[in-house]
Order: C-alpha cells, then structure tokens, then sequence
C-alpha cells in the first residue's frame, strides 16, 4: 500500500469508527425508549385493572354519573384503596366533564382546567402513561414538590364494565421506585450491549478493510510486476522490429559479394557496423531487463534527435532525399527510455522515408511549448490514403509488401505510457506528418551511467 492509500484507509477507519459509534448510540436509544414505554405501560395497565376491579366491587359508577360524593360510603371506600397504592404522590378524580371530582389536594376539588389532551384519551377510553418532569408543568401539577427525576403520570379510564362505557377517569402521580430502578438497569444493560455490539461490528470492519489493504498490497506488486513484463515485452518487440533492418543489409552485402565472386572487394565496414548495431541493441534489452539498473526512464530529447541525424543522413543523401533537421539546443528530458525513443523515432524516420521518393525532402524539427516538447517527422510522399487512414497505426496493420505493421503501435504506446501523444496528420497526395508530443520532466543533476546514453536508432 502506497502512502497515498494509507491515509484513506485510517480515514476509512476513522469513519467507519465514528459510524458505528452512531449507530450503537441510536440503536441504544431507540430500545431505551422502547423499553421504557412498554415497562410504563404495562405498570399502568396493572393499575388500571386494580382500579377497575375496585370500582367495580363499591359500585362507584353511580357516583361518577352523578358529579357529587354526597356522603358516598362506597366511593370513599373506593377512594381509600386508590390512595392506598404504593408509591402515589397525587390522585386527581375526574367526571365525564373534565371536572375534579375529588384530588388528594382539596385545593383542586371542583375545578376544571384547560386542553389537556392526555385526559382527553382517556376520557375515550385509552390508557395513558408517561414521564413527566417539572419542564412539563401543567395547571394541574399546581403545588407538586419538585422533583430531580420527575414522576409517572397514569390516566386511568374508569368504565361501566357491563357497558363500557367511560364514566371518569383517574389520574396517577407516582414515583415508583422498583419500576425506576428496573428501567435505569435495562437502559445501562442496553447501553452497553449497544457499546459491545458497536466495538464487535468496528473490529470485524477493520479485519476486513485490512485483509482488503493486504489483497490490494498483493494485487498492487503483481501489476507492477506486469508493467515491468508488459514494457520488457515492449523493448523486446522493439528490438526485434529493428533487427531485420541490418539483418538485411548484412544479407544484401552477402549477396553481392557472392553475386561478384570471389575477385570482388570485401565489404568488412559494413557487416561489422550492422553487426554492432544488432549487439548493442541485444546489449541495451540486457541492460533495461537487470534488476540494477537505475538511470532508466529519463532520456535527453535533444541528444535523441542528434543521434537519429547522424544515422539517417547519410542513407537519405545517398537516396537523393534532402533531409532538413531543425531544433534548439535545450529542449529538456522525457520519461522515457533512451532505447524506447531512439525506436520511436526510428520508426517514424523510416516510415517517412519509405514513403518519399528521390527530391522529396524529409523533415524532423522539434519546438519546446511550456512543459511539451513537440517533435514532427514530416514527409512530401503520397500521403496515407482516406480509405487507410483509420487504420493507420493498428497492430499488424501495413501496406508494406514485407512490413509487419508494429512500427506505429509501438511507437504509440510508448509515447501514451511517457504520458504523451502519437499523432498522424496527412493528406492523400500531400505527404504525411507524425507529430510526437512529450511531458518534459523536472530537471535533475546529470547522473552518468552506461545505459543513459541514446543508442544510434535503426530504421
């Protein structure tokens, strides 16, 4: 994993920490709540029944109907047990009209207050249960002590059982004690299953997001060991692309030499310089293909083209071929190895010049544009006919009778991976223009070393 990667994957953690962290904290609070709500409600449902079974046994309908206790012995009895419940701090009574038929404040006895919609559900018929703290102060709640963890508030519908019909409805405040102290325990228990469950979840997450960094580590050396196989490939190509070029001259020297017989001058110049040219290309693949090397990748732009001047003049001149070289003396270095370009620029010059016939000139000039360098190989031949043109520069593709049809490709590839452009401009009758653009690198103090220096290119 490079350093680039790291900081997504502690980012990655990070959020992924903070996520589940969230997700535990809601997760806990939503069983809170619900935990909370149902122990309430079946406290209430509890009252309610002890409520309704005690109105039922004094036959305290009656008396709700009716609006007044008027000396009721059955409702005071009644009464008396409600008030007997544990953990009661106040009992208010209401009629069907929203009255205080009876409160353990006699202060509260006879009024009638504003919308209270928790009466209003009971009133028809649901049982209602809650938390009510002192931010929550209704007129009701008139001289209740405060308290620091409020209290449960219960309307409890009383109904004519034979009917059920709602005659009034019962108003609890209580502090229930065991009830508290049962919620306060499943919201910690709650809480920290929440907390242990979150952690669980984090460290599987991490044990994945790390077998994934692990994968992508491992996935990340075979690609690059396919890039180096992938570039060998492309040297190799390269190579051997250029090899039958001296290959033949070798042959055709042979051949004259035994075409003349035996009387006939030797030409040793010339087979030697082709047989150099082939070593030190096998050399140069040698070199690029040791795990040592270490001045590859940066190549001398200027240096390049002089040398492919110096191999392609003197051919062009025997061939009647003028030959216009144009460049600065600085035009910077290149990503890309010293063989690779004098390839690509050997493939380009023999393209033009297989193209062009005696008295048509040949031109290779190159400009520097910000942080380019832009070299053109053009030609005056016949051009790149219409019907070929978007097949030009396809793998195998040629219109040479003994041409394989790589020379473009490669040459293309290696620009595209140097982080440039292989371009083709022409026009059928009006010759053809290969325009190389190239990323000019940071200048860096010369290093010398062997395998620096540009090979002389072979067409």
């Amino acid at each position: 994993m490079t350093p680039r990667h790291r900081p997504l994957t502690r980012q990655f953690l990070l959020m992924g920490a903070v996520g589940m962290a969230l997700l535990a904290a809601a997760l806990a609070q939503v069983l809170t709540g619900f935990m909370q709500s149902r122990l309430l409600a079946r406290d209430a449902a509890l009252s309610q029944d002890f409520v309704q079974s005690v109105a039922d046994t004094q036959r305290v309908v009656p008396t709700f109907r009716r609006g007044s206790l008027a000396d009721d012995a059955g409702f005071q009895e009644f009464l008396a047990h409600i008030s007997a419940m544990p953990d009661v701090l106040r009992i208010n009574v209401y009629t069907q009209e929203r009255r205080v038929l009876w409160s353990s404040r006699p202060e509260l006895i006879g009024r009638q207050f504003g919308a209270n919609h928790e009466l209003d559900e009971a009133l028809s018929g649901q049982l209602v249960a809650h938390w009510a703290g002192d931010h929550q102060n209704k007129a009701e709640h008139l001289l209740m002590a405060p308290s620091r963890s409020g209290f449960v508030e219960n309307y409890l519908p009383v109904k004519d059982t034979p009917t059920g019909q709602v005659v009034g409805v019962i108003e609890l405040y209580r502090q229930p004690t065991a009830l508290t102290q049962t919620i306060a325990e499943g919201e910690r228990r709650l809480w920290l299953g929440a907390a242990l469950g979150g952690t669980l979840l984090f460290g599987l997450l991490s044990l994945f997001v790390l077998r994934i960094e692990r994968d992508l580590r491992a996935q990340q050396a075979r690609l690059v060991d396919a890039e180096a196989l992938a570039m060998m490939g492309e040297i190799a190509a390269s190579v051997a692309h250029s090899i039958r070029n001296p290959l033949s001259s070798i042959r055709s020297s042979a051949e004259l030499q035994l075409a003349l017989g035996s009387d006939a001058p030797m030409a040793p110049q010339t087979i030697m310089r082709e047989a150099d040219r082939i070593e030190a290309l096998v050399r140069a693949l040698l070199t690029y293909g040791s795990e040592h090397t270490t001045s590859l990748g940066r190549c001398d732009v200027a240096t390049a083209l002089e040398a492919t001047e110096a191999r392609f003049a003197p051919d062009l001149k025997t061939q009647g071929k003028p030959f216009v070289c144009e460049w600065p003396d600085e035009l910077g270095e290149v990503d890309m190895d010293p063989v690779l370009m004098a390839q690509v620029l050997a493939s380009l010059m023999s393209n033009a010049a297989e193209a062009s016939s005696a008295g048509q000139t040949i031109t290779l000039y190159a400009r520097r544009q910000g942080s380019l360098v832009r070299i053109v190989v053009a030609d005056q031949g016949s051009g790149i006919a219409s019907h070929h043109q978007a097949q030009a520069g396809r793998p195998f593709f040629t219109t040479k009778a003994q041409g394989l049809g790589m020379g473009l490709p490669l040459a293309r590839r290696a620009a595209e991976r140097a982080g440039g452009t292989l371009q083709l401009e022409s026009e059928p009758g009006a010759g053809c223009s290969a325009i190389l653009t190239l990323p000019v690198l940071p200048s860096e103090s010369p290093k010398p070393s062997p395998s620096a220096t540009p090979l002389a290119p072979t067409p």
